[in-house]
Order: C-alpha cells, then structure tokens, then sequence
C-alpha cells in the first residue's frame, strides 16, 4: 500500500473502527450476561465484621508495644550543625585559608588548581547539609566505614553481603502463575 498524503489510509483506519466496536460488543454481552451477579456482589454487606473483644485486645497490645519500646533522647536544635555565625546564610562550608591562597596565587592556572584542590575534599567536609538528593546516600558514610570490622588478608564484599542474596536465584514460589494471555477480542469464561 502506499502511504496516504494526510496520516492513515481509510482503509486502515475502518478496520481500526471495526475492531474496536467489535470489542465494545463483547464487553457489552459480557456485562448483561453477568449483570445480575455483578449488582448482588455491589449490594451484599460486609460480611468481615471484627468482634470487639479482638478489637480491644489488638489495641492493648499495640499500647503495651508502645510502653516497651526502647526510647532514645531527641537531638536538640542547638547542638545540630551549622554552629558558626555566618552558617546561617551559606550553605556552603568557609573554605580553608591555605586552599583559599591557591586561588588568589600569581599563577594563570591557579583557579584550575584551587577547584583541583577542593575537589579532594568529601562534600561532608566542604557543605554544611547534602544539597542534591544524590550525596544523602554517601552521606556520612566514613562515620559508619570506621566501625566496620576489617580482615586481614582479604577484601571486604560489603555491597555482595548487604544487596544479594546469599542462596542465589531460587525458584518460584507455589502460589505464583504465569498471567493469562487473553486476547481483548476473546470472553473467558469462568
């Protein structure tokens, strides 16, 4: 066939029509077929009703939980970071003087050495709070690095111990299926 000037050819385009108001007759007859059954399930009442007693005794147990928890004193807003003067403007940590006296040095590439220079420095170290969402994962990581337990001869597999599984892929579980393939033009019957 040769391309229509203006989209879909008309011949393909009635045949789009046709199938989808042939599908809209299908669905149609399903619904009147099971009209009935579909109203009595809209109309039937809840028939899991919960007895009091297990009510009661849901909710003293959520309150004795709550008594038991182990509780931990809340940071105060003075004693969190930042703590100089002009941290309540900047986001931004004061840059170090000597890393501040290879900007302003006499060499033309001194802005590329300060930036090279800063760049060594972690952003725990350069900003006050994490800026982009990307640092909040590395956020504070070297804290947590320093009271992991070292081997001696060997390398640490800390993202194969805490992200795979250590049994491997395993097989399916019973109660999963594969989903029906039905064809939009086919009614199933149940």
């Amino acid at each position: 066939m040769s391309p229509h000037p203006r989209g879909i050819d008309p011949k393909l385009q009635n045949g789009w029509i046709y199938s989808i108001q042939r599908e809209d007759k299908l669905r149609l007859r399903w619904f009147r077929k099971h009209e009935e059954r579909l109203n009595e399930i809209a109309n039937k009442s809840c028939s899991r009703i919960v007895p009091e007693e297990d009510k009661e005794k849901f909710a003293q147990d959520m309150i004795e939980n709550l008594r038991n928890t182990q509780r931990f004193p809340r940071k105060k807003i003075d004693d969190l970071e930042p703590r100089e003067p002009s941290a309540l403007h900047d986001y931004m940590r004061p840059v170090d003087p000597d890393v501040k006296k290879v900007l302003y040095g006499k060499d033309k590439d001194s802005r590329e050495q300060y930036l090279r220079e800063r760049a060594h420095i972690i952003p725990e170290k350069r900003y006050y709070l994490p800026e982009c969402s990307s640092w909040i994962y590395g956020w504070n990581m070297w804290d947590t690095v320093k009271t992991m337990t070292k081997y001696p001869f060997a390398r640490e597999e800390v993202i194969k111990n805490s992200f795979y599984r250590r049994r491997g892929v395993e097989r399916d579980p019973d109660w999963y299926r594969e989903p029906a393939m039905y064809s939009p033009t086919i009614c199933m019957e149940n």
